[in-house]
């Protein structure tokens, strides 16, 4: 629910993935500075907070649990324009931000949610649904909804629930695929051959194809918060504010097409959110009791008829502010009880501990990192980076230790691959998020020169040997090219430009590698620096490496849809025989582990330049108190307010 400037950013058109921008408005200047430097890193720092040897990564002190004080309220910080814009828990991609995705979850309960605590998986706690089972080779599903869950009508929530949010999903798509943000070609629901329901609690999913069943619960069904919710059909299947029921929608998808424009419709009506008969029909943790949509403020309070433990204790109101300096008042103040940081306030920090107030971050899952371009055909660019050992001499000057310190003062954590270190995924293998190519200056030189180049330390490194023969630069790469390419950065984001300035500064200094910049609005980068899009192949040759941000994926870590070919997030046109069989090994193959050899192949592939994992940092005041696992899902963007309370006084 409380929201951050990297937060709000759309989510795009695939399963398992969100684009994740990095976001700060301080030390632009210094960007600068490292990127005029021979070498070194000229940044004077401050001290930067230590990452514990923990299970989860976790930096920073997590309030208390206490004892709790009877009700109250439990306020939490908004910025203006990043504040819910839709109540239907059927996200359209205009709507799909985390502000909405939390505030849709504190209304109703996911088939399955997630995360547990930090960790990058279902939260069987938290679910609508027992865990899943597959058969007839995993191309059925049976799902049994958990006993004792109501509407706040006393209706029970039945199967029928679940089949009635898939016809209606299935109504939005046929009329554009913007109408679900997680839709992706052949993914759910087209992988969905049928359903059928066994009593009034199981329902039966008939698949298409055989899937893997790690894939299928935690990227199709859970999805991140935009997956799928039983909805009230008794009470939803309505058409128009008059109210009438209609009874056929299960059989005439042309019904269920009529309830699914009105549906949507009323829910993107925030005047509405707070009034509309439809959105008192929840089961989630809690009930909307006001909601302004001038700001977007809100007021929760606690849903006695959820049938999920804990119920929340305490109500919560969402104070809207217009910028993070006037957020950050407010929580030295007391006005708020809990908020995100953003990067200019980390000196905050010590004011904040000493006021009381707890400040803990942790890695998301996702990697941040600069798509490379391999279509670019200036100075030879494509056929220079298409050669797999020039992307592993980059790799080796990619100073991730020095990155940490230095940019992110310790608030974050290596990411050599798709996978970081943090927080732990239960579907890799420890080897899987080990450093195929850690940072070793001397070895990307001696790589270079292995294979015919004149390097050229501080200076211009050029193909002294060209040809396709040992110790030759390889095809396509005539004598005299250099190592160079222009490297995209989102304006104002200075984290962006310092830990690329960093890289560009070793990239020189060790090995004559002549990186250049240019700055661009994140829509821009991932629209125009886009080779999957046909609109954008005027700007194919301007850029190398597109640094737009960076992508949360799924907690099943495969970049099918992502980094494959046609892959809504493949920029620049990555193609790789071996990485397209393993990515559909990961998804099909009934080997839960199977994606640990996709995320070790990508992780030597090296198809984007993978920079650190930048943990969340979140303020939470110690008069608040609650277990654990709920404070750590906050450094996952997610907000299980149910757990929490106001603390007694001593």
């Amino acid at each position: 629910m409380p929201v951050g400037p990297g937060a709000a950013q759309p989510r795009g058109g695939a399963h398992g993935w969100r684009y994740r921008l990095a976001v700060v408005a301080t030390l632009v200047a210094l960007a600068a500075l490292v990127a005029a430097c021979g070498g070194g890193h000229p940044i004077r720092v401050v001290r930067r907070a230590r990452r514990p040897a923990s299970v989860d990564g976790i930096t920073g002190a997590l309030p208390p649990v206490g004892r709790p004080a009877r009700g109250g309220t439990i306020a939490v910080g908004q910025l203006a324009g990043q504040t819910p814009s839709d109540i239907l828990p059927l996200i359209d991609s205009a709507s799909c931000t985390t502000p909405t995705l939390n505030f849709v979850g504190d209304l109703y309960i996911p088939l399955y949610a997630g995360p547990s605590g930090s960790t990058p998986a279902i939260n069987e706690r938290l679910s609508a649904a027992e865990p899943p089972s597959y058969s007839d080779g995993d191309r059925t599903v049976t799902i049994r909804l958990k006993p004792g869950l109501r509407w706040s009508d006393g209706k029970p929530v039945q199967a029928q629930d679940v089949v009635f949010s898939l016809d209606l999903l299935q109504a939005a798509l046929r009329e554009t695929p913007e109408n679900w943000c997680q839709y992706s070609p052949g993914a759910f629901p087209e992988n969905l051959a049928g359903v059928t329901t066994v009593g009034t609690s199981t329902l039966v999913l008939h698949l298409t194809h055989p899937v893997n069943p790690a894939w299928f619960t935690a990227n199709q069904l859970q999805d991140t918060g935009a997956g799928i919710y039983p909805l009230p059909s008794e009470d939803w299947n309505v058409d128009s504010p008059a109210g009438q029921h209609v009874t056929d929608w299960a059989t005439n998808p042309a019904d269920a097409q009529r309830i699914y424009d009105y549906l949507h419709q009323q829910g993107t009506d925030r005047v509405t959110f707070a009034t509309n008969p439809l959105w008192k029909v929840i089961d989630g943790p809690f009930g909307l009791e006001s909601f302004s949509p001038a700001d977007g403020a809100y007021a929760l309070v606690p849903n006695r008829s959820y049938g999920l433990r804990p119920r929340a204790r305490d109500a919560v109101v969402a104070r809207t502010y217009a910028t993070p300096a006037a957020r950050l008042r407010a929580l030295e103040t007391g006005a708020v009880q809990i908020a995100p940081l953003d990067w200019s306030q980390l000196g905050a920090i010590p004011g904040l501990r000493r006021r009381g107030i707890s400040v803990f971050g942790g890695p998301g899952w996702g990697w941040f990192g600069a798509v490379i371009n391999f279509r670019d055909q200036t100075d030879h660019f494509g056929s220079v980076i298409a050669l797999p050992y020039v992307r592993r001499a980059l790799a080796e000057l990619v100073d991730q230790t020095t990155i940490i310190r230095r940019v992110y003062h310790g608030w974050a954590v290596p990411a050599h691959g798709p996978a970081p270190v943090w927080p732990r995924s239960p579907y890799l293998t420890a080897a899987a998020t080990r450093a195929p190519w850690p940072y070793h200056p001397a070895a990307a030189v001696a790589t270079l020169r292995a294979h015919g180049w004149r390097v050229r330390p501080g200076g211009e490194t050029t193909c002294r040997r060209p040809g396709t023969g040992p110790g030759e630069c390889g095809p396509g790469v005539p004598a005299g090219t250099p190592i160079r390419f222009v490297w995209a950065n989102v304006g104002g984001s200075s984290v962006g430009a310092l830990e690329s300035a960093i890289f560009a500064a070793d990239a020189r200094r060790f090995a004559g590698v002549d990186v250049r910049f240019v700055t661009g609005s994140f829509s821009f980068l991932t629209a125009e620096f886009n080779d999957q899009n046909p609109a954008a192949a005027a700007h194919v040759n301007d850029w190398g490496a597109n640094n737009f941000g960076g992508v949360d994926t799924d907690y099943y870590p495969t970049q099918e849809g992502l980094l494959g070919l046609g892959g809504s997030l493949n920029l620049g046109g990555y193609a790789d025989a071996v990485a397209t069989r393993l990515m559909a090994a990961s998804v099909t193959s009934p080997n839960p582990r199977a994606v640990s050899a996709e995320v070790v192949h990508l992780s030597r592939s090296y198809p984007v330049l993978y920079l650190p994992d930048q943990d969340w940092i979140v303020a939470v005041s110690r008069r608040l108190g609650g277990p654990p696992a709920a404070f750590r899902a906050m450094t996952q963007q997610q907000y299980p307010l149910q757990f929490l309370y106001r603390l007694r006084r001593r």
